[in-house]
């Protein structure tokens, strides 16, 4: 898996993912063309998401999990892009580094990748290549009953990161 520009006859460049055979990866593909095209957004921006929805889509194929089911791993993602390389060595998926050894990625890089692939999970759920429980592996998905009818006041009506995310309850700033 690897992230890949693309340059359209109007000019306008993307970025998508291709697959081990240099084919096109749909669902990420989709994703992509529609943040740049139809919500406006950077190709750096593109480019950012491709190259998290790529590691995504590599450390699935690694592990032997399909990337939709793969979404209730999440924390184990999290774990082989802290500690393996970009680029590991004879290209296996195997964590190399050990107990007191610099991290591969800092928090910073994880939570940008986890963003990205947080929209692209998003976004195949909005176009049924994923099943809908995914969202809440995802995000917490807040009870929008108020507090009488036996809901909660935070987050009451909206979504926020979920509680074993970086970004969600109680996480700490990147660095």
């Amino acid at each position: 898996m690897r992230a890949f520009p693309v340059q359209l006859p109007s000019g306008t460049r993307y970025w998508t993912v291709l697959d081990h055979d240099l084919e096109v990866v749909p669902v990420a593909d989709h994703w992509l063309r529609l943040l740049r095209l139809g919500r406006g957004r950077a190709e750096l921006t593109t480019k950012s998401h491709a190259g998290a929805a790529a590691l995504y889509l590599r450390w699935c194929g690694a592990t032997g999990r399909s990337w939709p089911e793969a979404a209730s791993d999440l924390g184990l993602f999290m774990l082989w892009l802290k500690h393996t390389p970009s680029r590991p060595l004879g290209g296996s998926a195997t964590v190399l580094l050990g107990p007191g050894a610099a991290p591969a990625r800092r928090e910073r890089r994880v939570n940008t990748v986890l963003t990205g692939v947080r929209g692209l999970l998003s976004h195949a759920v909005s176009m049924g290549e994923a099943p809908r429980w995914v969202l809440g592996q995802i995000y917490e998905l807040a009870d929008s009953r108020g507090p009488a009818a036996g809901g909660t006041r935070r987050g009451r009506g909206i979504v926020v990161p979920a509680a074993g995310h970086p970004s969600g309850p109680g996480a700490r700033g990147g660095g």
